[in-house]
């Protein structure tokens, strides 16, 4: 339980969150231009990515 408190204390961890969350709303809002969703979307797999790549149990290392 510990090692999931101290992930959950990573902003990158919540901005990957937060991010698939946008995502999700972007594909069921059809208000938004085409160029606008390819963006977001672009922007959302790269803050996933970080997400993944983080270490939040090692505030040393990424």
């Amino acid at each position: 339980m510990e090692t999931i408190k101290q992930r959950l204390k990573s902003p990158i961890v919540w901005t990957a969150i937060i991010a698939q969350a946008v995502i999700i709303a972007g594909v069921f809002c059809e208000g938004l231009g085409d160029n606008i969703k390819i963006i977001g979307a672009a922007a959302v797999e790269i803050l996933t990515v970080l997400g993944i790549l983080n270490n939040p149990t090692d505030s040393e290392k990424f």
